[in-house]
């Protein structure tokens, strides 16, 4: 120590006493309270919020309120029409119920439409909007939560060819998403959040196949729509099934903490087996993809329909269960139409087709067969070319069928011939930067807008209905109806809507005995109609 210093004396710390802990305490707690009654207020502001945009987005719609500035003064607040302009509810137009006749009337392109309210320089996608609006309502179709609680009703029908009733075949117990009709009359059922079921010559719906994948409940039930992972999707049957008895089955595959995920994710996963006395036996996987293309996106857009050709090859389908960036990245399964054999082992023709030394470990272009899809809900090959078709849910509009060729190009999501919700064009292509001319892609062999969402599809094939040999069937979720569409040489020549108000078809199948079969999902239960010659 140097002369003449000192150490600096040492000091006891002061304890906190009770004083300061209690007044420490009470500090916290009302910094607690604050905190949770800030976080109770935005909680109930935000619902409330959502509650507002969700109830009133209807109202709040872009089409609706510029139809309601400029045109319901002349055709009625409901198109009824007023003595200033005709009804637009009529049967038939003067200048066409088309969207393009539509478009040109209301874009002034006809000389007739008397344009005093429109804006002289009015946009394109306004007259789209409107257009799309205007055959919206003229459609009457229900909104989704309205689609649900429409319940089938036994109705005789004179078609153009055939005159037919509709009659129940089966309850079921819940919401149906695929049928399979059996050689000996009865039906295969996947119900989405409950399972695989047999449901007997009579009707009667049997008890759950045991041993067969694991159908997971809804996680909620949104505007009527199920959201949620883990659901049962395609059950269909082997061309050959009558001698080799495999059953596919495609469904959410979930996996959760194998996924390094807080929350729930799955992806479409396929596979075929056997039913042994009421068991599931002999399961082998199809076709099943990486852990890193398991997503949260829940499966009402995972698509999943099976459809076989001529020649032992299964297609599968998969809807866009990411985002858009990955739908035309072969290296991913979304968004694609998928080829293997219906063993599971992958064609060398596959377009995109690269072996597992050169592709990366996750990836799925060795099975990709075409791309550019949004949700494939319909595939079927045709019974006679062995063609594949498809049927593809649009936005606001734009519901396709397209015949499926290899290595195709279908255009989503940089073009459709629908609108956003919001009526404004979709911009999503341009956005990721997608740049290829719409030479470069399929067209859709029919275009439906308005969307009637359409749904599963099917080709006629017996002797009860002779005149719809080959015809498509297609059913659809928000009209409620099956369409009856004929080609030749590839283009439509007939489209007949075949039934109006049958419910929510979710699929629809022929059956051995040369009847129809269709599978309606009805509140949170379903039904199995089927169409009779009346004659």
């Amino acid at each position: 120590m140097l002369a003449g210093t000192c150490p600096a004396p040492i000091t006891a710390q002061a304890r906190p006493t009770n004083h300061d802990n209690r007044y420490v305490k009470t500090h916290l707690e009302n910094w607690r309270r604050k905190a949770l009654l800030a976080l109770i207020v935005i909680t109930v502001l935000a619902s409330a919020w959502g509650y507002w945009f969700v109830t009133t987005r209807e109202a709040r719609e872009f089409s609706r309120v510029t139809y309601a500035q400029h045109c319901a003064a002349c055709h009625g607040t409901e198109l009824q029409g007023t003595a200033a302009g005709s009804s637009l509810r009529a049967d038939r137009l003067q200048y066409g119920d088309d969207m393009s006749s539509l478009m040109q009337s209301i874009a002034g392109d006809l000389p007739a439409h008397a344009r005093i309210n429109l804006p002289v320089d009015i946009a394109e996608n306004t007259v789209k909007a409107l257009a799309l609006f205007i055959s919206e309502q003229r459609r009457q179709y229900p909104s989704i939560p309205a689609s649900y609680q429409h319940y089938f009703s036994q109705q005789s029908v004179d078609s153009r060819y055939h005159r037919f009733r509709v009659e129940l075949f089966s309850e079921l117990a819940s919401r149906p998403y695929s049928i399979a009709p059996l050689p000996d009359g009865r039906i295969l059922v996947s119900e989405k959040v409950r399972g695989l079921s047999i449901v007997d010559q009579t009707g009667i719906q049997g008890d759950l196949v045991d041993g067969a994948p694991v159908a997971h409940e809804q996680f909620l039930d949104l505007r009527g729509s199920y959201v949620g992972w883990g659901h049962l999707l395609e059950v269909a049957l082997h061309p050959d099934y009558a001698d080799n008895g495999w059953i596919y089955l495609s469904y959410g595959d979930r996996c959760r903490f194998d996924c390094v995920s807080a929350v729930p994710q799955s992806m479409v996963k396929v596979v075929r087996g056997r039913i042994l006395e009421g068991r599931w036996v002999d399961e082998q996987v199809i076709w099943s993809v990486h852990e890193d293309h398991y997503t949260v996106v829940p499966d009402a857009v995972a698509g999943g329909r099976l459809g076989f050709d001529n020649n032992g090859h299964l297609y599968i389908t998969v809807g866009g269960k990411a985002a858009y960036k990955h739908l035309h990245d072969m290296n991913t399964p979304y968004g694609k139409i998928h080829r293997v054999r219906d063993d599971g082992s992958v064609p060398e023709d596959n377009p995109f087709w690269e072996s597992a030394d050169r592709r990366e470990l996750s990836s799925t272009r060795h099975t990709v067969w075409s791309y550019g899809h949004r949700t494939t809900q319909g595939l079927e090959g045709h019974p006679a070319s062995g063609e594949i078709w498809s049927s593809e849910m649009g936005p606001r509009g734009g519901d396709e069928i397209n015949r499926i060729i290899g290595g195709e190009n279908y255009g989503w999501p940089l073009y459709t011939g629908g609108l956003d919700y919001d009526s404004t064009e979709i911009d999503i292509g341009e956005d990721l930067g997608l740049d290829f001319p719409i030479e470069d892609t399929q067209l859709p062999v029919v275009d439906f807008t308005p969307a009637p969402a359409l749904s599963s599809l099917t080709f006629h094939r017996g002797d009860r209905f002779p005149a719809w040999q080959d015809d498509m069937l297609v059913g659809s979720l928000k009209a409620l109806t099956v369409f009856r569409l004929r080609f030749a040489d590839g283009a439509l020549v007939e489209n007949e809507k075949l039934i109006t108000g049958l419910g929510r078809v979710r699929d629809i199948e022929m059956g051995a005995d040369g009847l129809v079969y269709i599978a309606i999902e009805h509140g949170d239960t379903g039904s199995i109609v089927r169409l009779v010659p009346d004659e």
